[in-house]
């Protein structure tokens, strides 16, 4: 492997080492750290090494060793801390290419809300400045995914929270535009956080690969869009709602940006809901769930959960309705 080029190393977990996963648009495996001698060669890897420490201690600038330009660049998360560090590596006298674009996402599993770092929206969304937020709740993000062939797997890291549990693929991801982009999603389950740590990067070499809206799913939005309910994908190992293929309907429209406080009891039947589903896929299960919005009042809805695959890969549909709105 070449040492030339921008490198892209993870430093998602503190008590991990860093690997490499990327050089310049070519995806890496996660490359160790104590491995980089052979792939890249005792001094340059000692050169990226050293390059990794500086940014991680959240410092970014150049250094000259020698004949080789060595240039670091963290990237930072929503809460301050380093997801990855940027390396070029060249020779001094040579033109530098362009700086790979990279941004940070953290997803909490308590609160089920996703903490997106500077840049990140602008980025994956093509987002403009000032309709960018920090914190989005998981339909904000899944709903833009036209293809994600590693959702099981993906999901299986968030809802585990296994020490080391890792993911990393790639995703197509349709932005404010309208245009569909593919990213590499680097992903680490921090378990002591109770948070799933990712980096995105974007890879517009493949851009003209990424995939179309699948027609499946369109048609799917467009009927539950007209079903005058609330239909959402749901991830029956948890519960967690992670795209609304329609919109809830008022008094619960606000779902579709915010997460509702659901009354504990409630909480538990739902989750005993989607276990069920899980188990037994095909027996819809209804329910009734007690829930409020950030200085509302609470709001009696139905629900009903109901599998869309096998049992397996564990991902139901939640239909929601009010009184006034029957499904």
């Amino acid at each position: 492997m070449s040492a030339d080029g921008w490198l892209l190393v993870e430093t998602l977990t503190e008590d991990l080492t860093p690997t490499l996963v990327a050089t310049d648009a070519q995806a890496r495996q996660w490359i160790p750290a104590p491995r980089w001698s052979r792939v890249l060669g005792p001094g340059p890897a000692r050169l990226v090494l050293d390059a990794v420490r500086r940014g991680r201690a959240g410092e970014s600038g150049r250094h000259v060793a020698g004949d080789t330009l060595v240039l670091t660049e963290p990237v930072r998360c929503a809460f301050g801390g380093i997801h990855g560090v940027q390396v070029w590596l060249g020779p001094a006298d040579a033109p530098v290419r362009a700086r790979r674009r990279v941004a940070a996402w953290d997803w909490e599993a308590e609160s089920e809300l996703a903490y997106h770092g500077p840049g990140l929206e602008e980025l994956v969304f093509a987002r403009d400045p000032a309709d960018v937020q920090v914190v989005r709740t998981p339909p904000d993000a899944f709903g833009r995914m036209v293809r994600f062939d590693g959702r099981v797997d993906y999901f299986a890291v968030a809802t585990d929270m296994a020490p080391g549990g890792h993911w990393q693929g790639e995703v197509d991801m349709a932005g404010d535009d309208d245009c569909v982009r593919r990213f590499q999603m680097i992903t680490r389950a921090r378990p002591r956080l109770r948070r799933v740590s990712a980096l995105m990067h974007a890879i517009p070499e493949l851009d003209a690969d990424a995939a179309a809206v699948d027609p499946d799913v369109l048609m799917l939005r467009a009927v539950s869009q007209r079903t005058g309910v609330g239909v959402g994908f749901i991830l029956l190992s948890s519960a967690v709602i992670y795209e609304w293929a329609g919109e809830p309907p008022p008094p619960l429209d606000r779902w579709a940006v915010e997460r509702p406080t659901i009354a504990p009891a409630d909480h538990a039947a739902l989750r005993a809901a989607c276990a069920a589903a899980a188990r037994t896929p095909g027996t819809p299960r209804r329910l009734t769930l007690h829930l409020r919005f950030a200085e509302s009042d609470w709001i009696r809805a139905n629900a009903e959960v109901v599998t869309i695959t096998t049992a397996a890969t564990g991902h139901g549909l939640l239909r929601v309705w009010t009184d006034s709105a029957s499904p």
